[in-house]
């Protein structure tokens, strides 16, 4: 915790009235990019659950499961990294067809600078620390609720995560109907990171691919680009359904059978809860 404050000191205390040079370029864009603060947060998030009674580690232990199965982790993986690569390379114009196959990459050496990636760093740490957060909230809740804590946790935690996002309106040039459709098409990404949370118990996971996701933007536009563009075309909107739905029923499936137990199990061990019901049982539906 004293590590914890002492981040924060740094970030918002001595750094902001010092100054550090540009000279000092790593640090420099660290400190100005709120990293610092993103592992700041991490640390406490870390206490918080301990003193809420949760397990003090978010990364979870790797404890095979009987009902662990590595063709959902897999597919899970492959899920994750598709979303990725649509929300980071596809492109729409008036032809429908765009938005299910049209794919561009418009990577720059130009923007290869040290604030495109801890810019990336930041929100990669931050938010998806403020998402578990949120989920260990909703979880402890919820927790004598079986058959709706899971479900509440990832799709109130994804909700929550795009509503985060309403702020981003006029920045840098962003429209209302962008900062929109960014709220409503993050969505889906935060229900799918939630579940690769859950299912894994690796908070580095969702972490990754939200780092990766900032990063590639950035690489193509630069840090300090508007974040989404919204033309009203009617490819736009199916891009949007797309991005919201596809996760939605993927993240459906995955609340079911020996991959809801899986789940279930690392609820369990992140609550403390030493009776579940679902350890070391066995589920026969797929």
């Amino acid at each position: 915790m004293l590590l914890a404050v002492y981040f924060l000191d740094q970030q918002y205390g001595p750094d902001v009235s010092l100054r550090i040079s540009r000279n000092l370029r790593f640090l420099h864009s660290v400190t100005g990019q709120g990293v610092i603060a993103a592992l700041a947060l991490l640390i406490i998030a870390c206490f918080l659950g301990k003193a809420w009674g949760c397990h003090f580690n978010p990364n979870l232990k790797f404890i095979k499961s009987r009902n662990f199965q590595i063709s959902t982790f897999i597919l899970l993986l492959a899920f994750a990294t598709l979303d990725l690569f649509y929300n980071a390379f596809s492109v729409t114009d008036k032809q429908i067809w765009t938005a299910f196959f049209y794919f561009s990459s418009d990577i720059q050496a130009k923007y290869f600078t040290l604030p495109s990636l801890t810019s990336a760093i930041e929100p990669g740490i931050l938010e998806e620390t403020e998402r578990y957060l949120m989920i260990l909230i909703f979880l402890t809740g919820f927790k004598y609720a079986r058959k709706w804590r899971l479900p509440i946790a990832v799709y109130a935690s994804g909700i929550l995560f795009g509503l985060s996002h309403a702020g981003n309106v006029g920045w840098n040039g962003e429209t209302f109907s962008a900062t929109i459709a960014q709220v409503i098409g993050v969505m889906g990404s935060g229900f799918l990171w939630a579940v690769l949370y859950l299912y894994t118990g690796k908070l580095w996971l969702p972490m990754l691919y939200h780092f990766l996701m900032d990063y590639l933007a950035n690489l193509q536009s630069g840090w300090n680009s508007a974040g989404w563009t919204f033309s009203g075309y009617a490819s736009d909107y199916i891009q949007e359904i797309l991005m919201v739905g596809v996760p939605l029923v993927f993240t459906i499936w995955m609340m079911y059978g020996k991959r809801r137990a899986v789940i279930e199990e690392n609820v369990d061990r992140l609550l403390n809860l030493k009776d579940s019901k679902f350890i070391n049982k066995k589920v026969s539906r797929n």
